[in-house]
């Protein structure tokens, strides 16, 4: 039950974010990002460490971008996965991302009991001057009752994401982007809870 509650609330936000937000700027650059933090949330027992690292896009399927990454758990869980995300502005800073994805699980830790696994989760994070963002996020990973066992699993992660083109500037001459362009907020494509000035 624990874990369908979970997979609903965060899945209808994700759904709910199509008709609130449109996809960012096209300034906004493709992403690193590198997490760290906890595995099976929450249950005390099985909880352990946790490294996640994933591509984000820049590239717009209508509101949406793609993205892709792997899980690492400290009990041998390992989680690869693939799918879509969406970005919500909150003026100039503040951004809040929505992602669902599908994929593959395995290991010798907590059993998940099905090799496909769907993950949702929701971020949270403070948007620099060079679009590097930092931030946190609770993701649920279940298998949305493929096999009778289906006890999902939380994680609860500290990430900081990097902009790929600062990445390609340390091994030629591309500029990045944020010596170009100024950071702005989104504009009419783009969801923006700021009170007009």
């Amino acid at each position: 039950m624990r874990a369908l509650v979970c997979a609903a609330a965060i899945s209808a936000i994700v759904v709910a974010s199509a008709f609130t937000a449109a996809p960012a700027r096209a300034d906004d650059p493709s992403y690193l990002t590198i997490g760290a933090g906890s595995w099976e949330t929450m249950r005390n027992k099985d909880r352990t460490g946790e490294l996640d690292l994933a591509y984000r896009s820049d590239y717009h399927l209508w509101i949406f971008k793609p993205h892709a990454g792997v899980v690492i758990a400290g009990d041998g869980d390992a989680l690869a996965y693939a799918g879509l995300l969406t970005d919500i502005y909150w003026g100039k800073r503040i951004v809040t991302t929505l992602s669902t994805s599908v994929g593959g699980w395995g290991g010798h830790g907590f059993n998940l009991g099905s090799t496909i696994e769907f993950r949702s989760g929701i971020d949270l994070a403070y948007r620099f001057d060079d679009h590097s963002r930092l931030g946190v996020g609770f993701y649920h990973a279940s298998n949305a009752g493929l096999t009778h066992r289906n006890p999902g699993a939380e994680s609860a992660i500290v990430s900081y994401a990097i902009p790929l083109n600062e990445i390609v500037g340390l091994f030629g001459s591309t500029t990045p982007a944020h010596q170009t362009a100024e950071i702005t907020p989104p504009k009419s494509a783009v969801t923006e809870f700021s009170k007009p000035e």
